[in-house]
């Protein structure tokens, strides 16, 4: 197979997984469930349904403390950064919010780090600025450094 045939092989690829969107998007009845039970799968199955949620961001809302979660770590970050950044901006920024202030109390100088990541990459500002002053204030010096990082 020579390197035309190779491309024509990625870009007939690249249409059957955007109509198997498409078609999963409109036709399947517990969408959130199995997008749900995919996030806590395979690393091929969490890859699909972060992808997904990238391109049609519809179940960003429901499935979001497990985006958090997965923003959390360093196999998935990126991907669930880019996936909550896709969802409905006037739904996705008060819930996230709430989840990120209710998370503060117990979270560590990482955990406020990879927050504030989160925040930034997604440009939540005012949330970004109550962890930083929950971070300057916190009292442990790692913590703090993390607010000093992104005031």
């Amino acid at each position: 197979m020579g390197p035309q045939e190779l491309w024509a092989a990625v870009v007939a690829a690249e249409r059957e997984v955007t109509q198997s969107r498409a078609h999963f998007h409109q036709r399947a009845t517990s969408r959130p469930e199995i997008l749900a039970e995919a996030l806590n799968g395979s690393r091929w199955e969490k890859a699909a349904a972060l992808s997904f949620l990238q391109s049609l961001p519809d179940d960003v809302p429901i499935l979001l403390g497990q985006l958090v979660g997965l923003a959390m770590s360093s196999g998935s970050a990126l991907s669930a950064r880019r996936a909550i950044a896709s969802g409905q901006r006037s739904v996705v920024l008060p819930a996230l919010d709430t989840l990120v202030r209710a998370r503060l109390s117990e979270a560590d100088a990482d955990e406020y780090r990879r927050l504030a990541e989160l925040l930034h990459h997604i440009q939540a500002l005012d949330t970004l600025g109550a962890l930083v002053q929950a971070a300057l204030v916190s009292g442990d010096a790692e913590t703090i450094e993390v607010g000093q990082d992104f005031q």
